[in-house]
């Protein structure tokens, strides 16, 4: 019997975008002879929307809301029990904030549904760039040096930032992925004006020193038996040098060029997976994960774990999956389902 499989999307993060297109690659991708799926699209008010996939016809992710659409909806979560009556598991092609950081994990949790990826505790760990942190160096991995601005951190001034990290600085909201909600301080006005910005959307700011050097990114997944593998490292080169790997870089064509497996010595290579598989282990996370690094001749600083990575046609996990041994796309959408199944939360 086909697995009833649940694609959720969407949600009320800066990434919403970026989800609908992972949620659409997942339906277009995945092998419909073993499931029965169902396009599950949550809007930027939290409400569900609903279609299933019929003979194979994917349903337009993007006009959910439009009239005449073959999505059902909007249903409030507390009385969306239609939607999860027959589900078998819930695959996660959310980013940020609701879909990543475990509210929905947690609401899984609560009506019994099995889903992908980490859990509530890992998930949002990994999400907070600012308490992920603190794991990395209690693991042992190297980080760039920070701070940490807001009303928490009195002694943390525009002075004593200047002073300690210099500028060019990158400010980050410590719960926002795909280089939403950050920037870079090139001066005083700039890193005032960012601070103004950012604090908006968070209490705590994270102030991170510039780091220079060869970028890489490296997946983590757990495999049906249980066991933990570490894909082929991936060198990340943005095509604007003079900028880092922003939103436009992640997501455009052109943006950056992309190298699996990176062209580097097998002892770099193991030293990005083993860094990997530490930031995988200390945060939590099950399922999957990708951890952003850069190396700089001497040192290897782990920059952050994304806990749900995405899944266009650009994205960087789907390459390092065909790149470890020649799997397609739905081979890895398969693992990571069959993951999920294994580790079945009561």
């Amino acid at each position: 019997m086909a697995i009833r499989l649940n694609v959720l999307m969407g949600g009320p993060s800066a990434e919403y975008e970026v989800s609908l297109n992972s949620g659409s690659q997942v339906l277009t991708h995945i092998d419909k002879s073993k499931y029965n799926l169902r396009a599950v699209v949550i809007n930027k008010d939290k409400q569900f929307y609903y279609a299933d996939v019929v003979d194979g016809n994917v349903p337009d992710v993007h006009s959910y809301a439009d009239s005449g659409s073959v999505f059902k909806g909007p249903f409030h979560p507390s009385a969306s029990k239609e939607i999860w009556d027959d589900c078998d598991v819930a695959f996660l092609a959310l980013h940020g904030e609701y879909g990543e950081d475990g509210v929905i994990q947690g609401f899984l949790e609560a009506i019994g549904i099995t889903y992908t990826g980490s859990n509530v505790y890992a998930s949002a760990v990994a999400m907070n760039k600012i308490t992920s942190k603190f794991l990395y160096e209690t693991a042992g991995l190297s980080v760039p040096d920070y701070s940490v601005y807001g009303v928490n951190h009195p002694n943390v001034t525009v002075d004593s930032i200047i002073k300690k990290h210099g500028f060019p600085c990158f400010l980050k909201c410590p719960q926002s992925g795909s280089s939403r909600l950050m920037g870079r301080a090139s001066d005083r006005e700039s890193l005032e004006s960012l601070l103004k910005e950012l604090q908006e959307s968070a209490d705590d700011i994270l102030v991170e020193t510039t780091v220079t050097g060869i970028e890489f990114s490296c997946g983590v997944i757990n495999m049906p038996d249980g066991t933990t593998k570490a894909l082929p490292p991936i060198e990340i080169r943005p095509a604007d040098t003079s900028s880092f790997f922003d939103y436009k870089a992640k997501y455009s064509k052109g943006g950056s060029t992309e190298i699996v497996p990176a062209p580097q010595p097998e002892e770099l290579l193991k030293r990005i997976q083993d860094a990997a598989v530490a930031a995988h282990r200390v945060l939590g996370c099950y399922g999957v994960s990708r951890t952003d690094m850069i190396y700089d001749d001497k040192n290897l600083r782990v920059l952050e774990t994304n806990t749900l990575p995405g899944m266009t046609s650009t994205s960087l996990l789907p390459q390092a999956y065909k790149a470890m041994g020649g799997g397609t796309y739905a081979e890895l959408l398969d693992v990571l389902i069959r993951s999920a199944l294994a580790k079945k939360r009561p």
